[in-house]
């Protein structure tokens, strides 16, 4: 494996690809007899043949999901907690607690942040007359446990999926490593074919892989929308 694409990134990576080598695979084949039809149709197999083995767990989708939805948490709860830490000022309670929270909130380390949540809301809750008198909401303690629960089932199901998609890979690497074999075979051999051509950087990994993870950009959306 390479360790410099995401394990995620193979599938997509080979589908980049492909599209160049059917089009390009007698040109390739050309020059290099083993890139035959047979090679190209093994390529495809492997690729369908790992689509199928993550689809069974709709990994990469339901990671991205869970993930943005526990961060979006995560962050607008960080923001709602700067009002917490004034209410601790105020009542002369310290608030170290609080701000090593929101850092650890803020470097996304959830499970870190957690752990000092539930010590916040110890003491909230031992002192939370005070605080109420100070000008936090009546319900305001409450809220947050509920942010606790809510964050906690996330990160649970978060990792969850990334303990999934470990034991996917690990019980088909060979699978993986087949596949990126073809990937990078057919890279090699694109690139000395249309080397100096504007088709050499469609073999070019490095350059797949910042086009894989550049931003989609709204007026794509856009043209996507016009073109249907």
């Amino acid at each position: 494996m390479n360790s410099n694409v995401r394990i995620e990134e193979y599938v997509p990576l080979g589908d980049f690809i492909i599209v160049s080598f059917e089009r390009d695979q007698p040109k390739i084949e050309a020059k290099f007899k083993k890139l035959d039809g047979a090679f190209l149709e093994a390529f495809r197999n492997k690729i369908e043949f790992v689509k199928d083995l993550e689809s069974s767990l709709v990994l990469t989708t339901e990671q991205s999901r869970v993930t943005a939805a526990l961060y979006a948490e995560a962050a607008a709860f960080n923001k709602e907690v700067n009002f917490l830490s004034s209410y601790f000022k105020g009542v002369g309670l310290p608030t170290a607690a609080v701000t090593k929270m929101k850092d650890l909130l803020f470097s996304d380390n959830i499970e870190g942040a957690l752990l000092e949540l539930k010590a916040v809301r110890q003491l909230a809750r031992a002192n939370e007359a005070a605080l109420v008198a100070e000008g936090m909401e009546a319900d305001y303690l409450d809220k947050m446990d509920a942010t606790y629960t809510s964050m906690s089932a996330k990160n649970v199901m978060q990792n969850t999926i990334m303990n999934n998609r470990k034991t996917l890979v690990s019980n088909n690497r060979a699978h993986y490593d087949e596949l990126y074999d073809y990937v990078a075979t057919v890279a090699e051999k694109g690139k000395i074919v249309f080397k100096g051509t504007r088709v050499e950087d469609q073999y070019t990994i490095s350059d797949l892989i910042k086009r894989m993870r550049a931003p989609k950009r709204k007026d794509d959306d856009d043209e996507e929308e016009r073109e249907d």
